[in-house]
């Protein structure tokens, strides 16, 4: 049994880890910027599975409190 497989039979639900939000290009198209969230390479053998058969996928994201927290401090004092 392949590593993907286990993982998808053991649960639906994969925690991929704190990521960053990246600027892929400022201009995408009319003007609007495009934004990526980067999978980590050690489940390639997953994303690669999940991307040949078409699966389609849910993203939820969890904002910590604390980042929430920081980001709008840095706002406030940019001000």
């Amino acid at each position: 049994m392949a590593f993907y497989e286990f993982i998808l039979k053991v649960n639906k639900l994969i925690d991929v880890g704190e990521r960053k939000v990246v600027l892929a290009a400022r201009d995408y198209g009319r003007g609007k910027p495009r934004f990526i969230i980067n999978l980590p390479t050690t489940r390639n053998d997953l994303w690669q599975f999940l991307w040949e058969n078409k699966v389609t996928i849910k993203v939820y994201i969890e904002i910590p409190e604390n980042e929430l927290e920081k980001a709008l401090s840095r706002k406030q004092s940019k001000s």
